[in-house]
């Protein structure tokens, strides 16, 4: 992943948001579980808010849950919980959460809103690396001793479960063309992700308008193996439809970014107590440094220094674009903001830059 561009739970978050999308979540249904799709009503199809079974139960907390009518029936309805699984080591126990959320939602029916029992299906969407089935409980006691005894004691269950990550390119290109497939194709090659460029077209095809565009290219970015850098030149080496307005969006996401990633860098020197002197030399010694050594790398560059990744990274980025103006733009109102610079101080800066240049 990008050093300067990290993501918290870019997995989760993705998911959640796609999958609350109706539309999205319809396609689900009706890909994978036609005959779930087959007795649904989804004109009454309605997203619920997120279901946590206990504050202190904070990890237990759904994805994305629905509820919806059954067809030809006035009011008979039934929920399902799209839960999203995507660890590097695969939820041994996720029967334990997904019974939670099954007992939680019938729990609420029967005691706060006095209705009937309805049916909860729970939906398991799975991208990780490893391959995993997951396990029912009973499995969970199979070797237990008296097994045999206690069996019919132990609640037991299925999972509607699909596993991303085994399917086959060939299948999800031929997806109906929707936000759906986007989704489910850059989440089925988070760990394949030599195949994004292959099917980057099919990828942001079905991804209609700025907000799906950001919202896939933000996630291809935050789980992406490679540096910012080549990222951007193998997108740019691409070709497909949209490009223009996915490079446009990449370099909005990239730029912001960095922005957020210098205040902080910026805020954390001065948490430190870092004297303006002193801080007004690093960045001096960085650009001296980059000249005698253009090879070093950001992290190097960032230890001989002493000033944070994020500062020199973005100086980096500027650095790179070979427009010296920006670039003493950039060192005098990002990097030197705030601190006093001499004449005789701006004519070194100016002489240093020129080498760069």
């Amino acid at each position: 992943m990008p050093q300067d561009f990290q993501i918290y739970q870019p997995d989760d978050r993705f998911f959640k948001s796609a999958m609350s999308d109706p539309e999205v979540a319809k396609a689900y249904l009706l890909h994978f579980y036609p005959e779930i799709s087959e007795i649904a009503d989804f004109e009454s199809l309605s997203l619920e808010s997120s279901l946590s079974v206990r504050p202190s139960l904070k990890q237990f907390e759904t994805d994305v849950v629905y509820r919806c009518r059954f067809k030809g029936e006035a009011n008979e309805y039934f929920y399902f919980c799209l839960v999203f699984e995507h660890k590097s080591e695969p939820d041994k126990y996720i029967a334990v959460q997904i019974g939670f959320y099954i007992m939680e939602l019938m729990f609420r029916m029967v005691k706060e809103r006095g209705q009937n029992l309805e049916p909860v299906l729970p939906l398991i969407f799975y991208n990780g690396k490893k391959e995993w089935v997951p396990k029912r409980l009973p499995e969970l006691f199979i070797e237990h001793p008296y097994f045999n005894i206690v069996k019919p004691y132990i609640p037991d269950f299925r999972f509607l479960y699909q596993d991303a990550s085994r399917l086959a390119p060939e299948e999800l290109v031929h997806l109906d063309l929707s936000y759906f497939r986007s989704v489910i194709m850059a989440m089925a090659f988070r760990y394949r992700q030599h195949l994004i460029f292959r099917y980057i077209e099919p990828i942001f095809e079905g991804a209609l308008g700025k907000e799906k565009i950001t919202a896939i290219t933000t996630y291809i970015l935050g789980v992406g193996e490679r540096s910012e850098e080549s990222f951007l030149q193998e997108l740019n080496n691409t070709a497909f439809s949209i490009k223009p307005e996915v490079m446009s969006t990449l370099e909005q996401i990239l730029e912001r970014g960095r922005k957020e990633g210098l205040e902080k860098g910026l805020e954390k020197g001065l948490e430190k107590g870092l004297d303006k002197g002193i801080y007004k030399n690093r960045i001096f010694n960085l650009l001296k440094t980059t000249i005698r050594f253009p090879k070093l790398t950001g992290e190097e560059l960032s230890d001989f220094t002493e000033l944070d990744l994020p500062v020199v990274t973005t100086f980096l980025s500027v650095k790179s674009q070979k427009d010296a103006a920006a670039l003493k733009k950039h060192i005098l109102e990002d990097l030197l903001a705030d601190i006093p610079v001499s004449n005789a101080e701006k004519g070194k800066l100016t002489n240093l830059i020129e080498q760069l240049s």
